[in-house]
């Protein structure tokens, strides 16, 4: 149970720190709307994955329903034309960061399950995980 622990502790850390840095630049609303409804989702589903408050079998029936509305609010964005002329820093980082933008996309292109590709994808792995140590940063 502790090595769960410390999973989700170094993801949850890392996924929000991937959030704020995404996050942090000003953006026309208009036209990222969809591309801050994909963040909002995305957020929810590492969320439930990171939680120690739910059991894993409920983990599992919110993860199959986030993966399902991940998969719609992504095609709104592959198909947002109002993204391709929008020059700004958040619109760019997103689609140079195509698997972890597109997560569920990209996982189903390269047959993994979408955290299994988060995780590599931030170079995790069960032994970087173990040798973590807890503490206060």
């Amino acid at each position: 149970m502790n090595t769960v622990m410390k999973t989700k502790t170094v993801i949850c850390a890392l996924s929000i720190g991937f959030l704020a840095s995404v996050f942090s630049l000003s953006v026309n609303a208009q036209s990222a709307l969809t591309l801050e409804n994909l963040e909002r989702e995305r957020a929810a589903m590492l969320n439930t994955f990171t939680s120690d408050q739910i059991t894993p079998k409920q983990q599992q029936v919110s993860m199959n329903s986030s993966y399902r509305r991940l998969t719609d609010v992504e095609r709104m964005v592959l198909r947002d034309d109002r993204l391709l002329n929008n020059q700004s820093a958040i619109v760019q980082r997103a689609f140079q960061n195509y698997e972890l933008t597109f997560l569920i996309h990209a996982s189903a292109e390269k047959n993994l399950l979408p955290m299994e590709l988060w995780l590599s994808e931030l170079n995790i792995s069960s032994k970087s995980i173990l040798s973590t140590k807890k503490g206060r940063r």
